[in-house]
């Protein structure tokens, strides 16, 4: 049990964790409920850290975590002398973006500032040939990042973009150049996008994403599966797979019927 945790609080933590629910998520959840309510309304402060350790029955651990939960869904805002601060009674990372051609789509790519969290050498298996519409056994680079919302700064997508191993050079650009994956590959390679195939579904958040995002493990979200092809060539230049949580991301499309 962490230190600080009442026996309690502890015995509620077990119990959420066989639910599949980290401690810090539930507290996060309350504190939104109580802001939403407005018992804590916009422009007052929410109890400190070690408050809210008292009051939840949480370590210091538990709360610095559920209010950077806060902040990353932009309804707090954290001021040096003064605490977090509400700013929104509801999550404030929601983005939304008009496409009707490739162009449209890589535009809003460009858009939001890019983090990059992690790379890793990967082989494809049958599941993951499927996905990037290569052969099994093909080799690539997943890098997996997210989005800022462009107005909030609340984290509002996250993607795994898939490279060709000739294109790693392009790695350090990520999250230290402004633009994105698609410009960095322009500058290298001077083919631009010509294609792009698109697919939606819709699909639940997986732990280690939830938390970057600030939302629930397993709560909705879209994913949508990006293949983009350079001019005058059939394969796969890369391939992005972005799951952007509900209420965060907004895609309107004009469609004409063919005459």
């Amino acid at each position: 049990m962490p230190p600080g945790d009442s026996p309690v609080a502890g015995r509620s933590i077990q119990r959420r964790f066989r639910l599949g629910k980290p401690i810090y998520v539930e507290l996060a959840e309350t504190l939104q409920q109580q802001i939403a309510s407005g018992e804590y309304p916009v422009g007052s402060t929410l109890p400190p850290e070690m408050s809210l350790c008292e009051i939840h029955g949480v370590s210091r651990f538990t709360a610095r975590a559920a209010l950077a939960a806060l902040q990353r869904q932009g309804l707090v805002t954290r001021r040096p002398r003064i605490g977090s601060v509400v700013v929104a009674s509801s999550p404030q990372g929601s983005y939304s973006v008009q496409t009707n051609s490739a162009s449209d789509v890589l535009r809003f790519s460009s858009a939001a500032d890019l983090h990059l969290v992690s790379t890793e050498d990967v082989v494809a298996d049958a599941l993951l040939a499927r996905e990037l519409g290569c052969e099994t056994g093909e080799s690539w680079i997943k890098v997996s990042t997210f989005r800022d919302s462009p107005d909030t700064k609340v984290a509002a997508s996250w993607t795994d973009f898939y490279l060709r191993p000739e294109h790693r050079s392009v790695i350090p650009m990520i999250g230290n150049k402004r633009g994105s994956v698609w410009q960095f590959l322009d500058e290298l390679q001077q083919h631009p996008i010509d294609r792009i195939e698109q697919t939606v579904e819709a699909c639940k958040i997986p732990r280690n994403v939830a938390d970057i995002l600030g939302v629930p493990p397993k709560s909705p979200a879209l994913r949508t599966v990006y293949r983009l092809y350079r001019e005058g060539e059939s394969s796969r230049f890369y391939v992005a797979i972005s799951l952007y949580p509900e209420g965060r991301f907004k895609l309107s499309q004009t469609l004409r019927r063919d005459r």
